[in-house]
């Protein structure tokens, strides 16, 4: 099996140690994280993010972000960025339970969880979350580090952009167009485009603040 290290273990470490194990593909050699110690399930944390070049050297040629939301969501570009520099292969996961079409594009760095479906003509750029029992249409796109949270439903031709937010539960309706660095909060419902650096909430949803860029 491939070795790969994971990165950050908080609650998003747990279910991307729960894709990897559904796919019995690589083996967790450990985990970093600059605040922890101990373990997550059977997997150690064996030092802060300065070990990981030796990690490479030593070879483990493949390692994952396993941090899932946070306030600036370039952390994790700049994770990934620290991970290529270093050599490191970065997968695609997709856990075994998801329904992903082999007409569909997934980028490296990419997870997609239990529950997922993914319909022909979809491209999702790289580092992106894909979560639990969310459905993205036929013909969409999915810009790079954008998280698209669990339940969420994508119509058909949707375009998302870059290090965007798509709150749990969110409904897009076919063929919008949301703009990069948007958060659209839990539930929302969107009818109209939204642009970027935009916070939207509401049924229908409704543009309620700028977000500094």
């Amino acid at each position: 099996m491939k070795k790969i290290v994971l990165i950050g273990a908080g609650g998003h470490c747990k279910v991307i140690i729960d894709i990897i194990k559904s796919t019995n593909e690589y083996e967790i050699i450990g985990i970093t994280d600059n605040n922890v110690n101990g373990k997550v399930f059977d997997v150690p944390i064996i030092g802060d993010d300065t070990v990981l070049g030796n990690i490479h050297s030593a070879g483990v040629d493949y390692a994952f972000i396993a941090i899932g939301s946070l306030k600036d969501i370039n952390i994790r570009n700049n994770i990934y960025d620290s991970l290529k520099n270093i050599g490191f292969k970065i997968p695609v996961l997709i856990h075994k339970n998801a329904i992903v079409s082999p007409f569909a594009y997934i980028g490296e760095g990419t997870c997609v969880m239990a529950g997922v479906i993914v319909n022909p003509g979809v491209n999702i750029e790289k580092n992106c979350i894909i979560n639990t029992g969310s459905v993205i249409e036929h013909d969409c796109n999915i810009g790079y580090n954008t998280h698209i949270s669990p339940n969420a439903s994508i119509a058909g031709g949707v375009n998302i952009g870059c290090n965007s937010h798509i709150g749990i539960g969110c409904t897009i309706i076919q063929e919008r167009n949301i703009g990069n660095n948007v958060t659209i909060g839990a539930g929302s419902v969107v009818i109209k485009d939204i642009k970027d650096f935009t916070l939207a909430v509401g049924v229908p949803s409704r543009e309620i603040k700028i977000k500094s860029n």
